[in-house]
């Protein structure tokens, strides 16, 4: 034995500098017994077809136990990359080939593939104002700078994002990457139009500003709306994508699709990481989307979100005190809440905490200490009973704290 400890000091700087997430914070509490959660980002698996999918696992056991127990290819089986290549087409992405396209352990996995390909420590990420805490948390893990770039209701504007470009080149730094999530934003809830999209592109083709386009969320549009994925219209876009909102999250299935300048290269890093993604899950999500009416499932969430979502607007446009404000959300999760200036999102949380309702505050969602006044307010999880007296319960806060 020895005394020698391998504490904080031994770690590494980015491990050292590392935060713990808020969202993780505030989803341990709201775990406890009879609260209402507003931070979850946990879909509802109410109309998934279980006994299909006890039938579809029992099969691959029962019939190919030695194949999907087995290790796999680094890069994912070519039976889900068959399916995901048809799920990508509802977007009117095409030019998706196998080859291109690297299965991993949720898009989060994907996220820190991709920081590992193209970060150097110093180099800065362009994200949305406010962007995806996970995001956040993996770029700075791999020592990049992240610098927020202004949004408005209807997501990234493409003036702020060529205006910051070319003012942080101009301090000579290094831009390698603009992290978005254009349809149906988290934390955001907006839904960015086409003709930005278009102009995001060119903008970032005219600056050599690599795109790492998210999208969990693209196939929950509200009324079966779906929108047009920016990779269908650039071969060198990243694209990420993941079964986790549209499915289930429980099988921990993502996947990227890469230009063919990073696909070797990001697989490698899959590689080093994990060896293989599960066989038996890759497996599963191909059979479903293969044999089973998914859409229609699908169909059955798009509605279920929408009611939730408009029992959420509805609450907050009874119940909310005079100078507080938020965005329709057109799809997606969540709705963004903007108090008053002075206001203290994490305050107000813990007040709501006290009365039995849990949210986000909005600093989850920066890394630059913006977001005091903010909120993200999550509508997926909950019940529309359970919305309509979350709000309730948050009016009274809040009116009580902003006066």
């Amino acid at each position: 034995m020895t005394d020698q400890e391998f504490g904080p000091d031994y770690c590494s700087a980015s491990v050292r500098n590392a935060k713990p997430s808020e969202v993780r914070k505030v989803f341990a509490m709201s775990a406890r017994p009879g609260m209402i959660s507003f931070a979850s980002g946990m879909p509802e698996l109410g109309h998934l077809p279980a006994d299909e999918l006890a039938d579809i696992a029992a099969g691959l056991l029962r019939d190919a136990p030695t194949t999907v127990m087995q290790y796999g290819g680094s890069t994912g089986e070519p039976s889900l990359k068959e399916q995901l290549i048809e799920v990508m087409k509802i977007e009117g992405i095409e030019n998706a080939a196998p080859e291109n396209i690297v299965v991993t352990t949720g898009s989060q996995a994907a996220l820190d593939y991709l920081s590992r390909t193209v970060l150097d420590p110093g180099d800065v990420v362009l994200a949305e104002s406010p962007s995806y805490s996970g995001a956040l948390a993996v770029f700075t893990s791999n020592q990049a700078e992240v610098v927020h770039v202004p949004t408005d209701d209807h997501g990234l504007v493409p003036e702020e994002l060529e205006t910051t470009i070319r003012q942080l080149r101009d301090q000579g730094k290094t831009v390698k990457l603009l992290y978005t999530i254009p349809s149906f934003h988290n934390p955001g809830g907006t839904n960015l139009p086409q003709e930005r999209r278009d102009a995001v592109r060119e903008i970032c083709r005219r600056e050599h500003l690599l795109i790492a386009e998210d999208n969990p969320y693209g196939l929950l549009g509200f009324g079966g709306r779906v929108n047009r994925a920016m990779r269908a219209d650039d071969d060198n876009i990243v694209y990420l994508g993941s079964v986790s909102k549209m499915f289930a999250p429980g099988p921990r299935v993502g996947w990227a699709v890469l230009p063919d300048s990073l696909a070797k290269v990001f697989g490698l890093q899959a590689e080093a990481a994990v060896l293989n993604p599960s066989v038996l899950s890759q497996e599963l999500v191909a059979t479903y989307l293969r044999e089973t009416p998914w859409r229609d499932t699908l169909t059955k969430y798009q509605d279920m979100y929408e009611s939730r979502a408009k029992a959420m607007i509805a609450g907050l446009e009874q119940h909310m005190p005079d100078g507080v404000r938020w965005n329709t959300p057109e799809g997606g999760f969540y709705v963004w809440v903007t108090l008053p200036e002075g206001a203290d999102s994490y305050e107000l949380c813990m007040s709501a905490i006290d009365k039995g309702v849990v949210f986000v505050p909005g600093t989850a969602f920066y890394t630059d200490g913006r977001g005091a006044n903010e909120a993200r307010l999550s509508f997926c999880h909950p019940t529309e009973e359970k919305i309509a007296e979350g709000t309730r319960i948050l009016g009274e806060v809040f009116t009580e704290a902003l006066g």
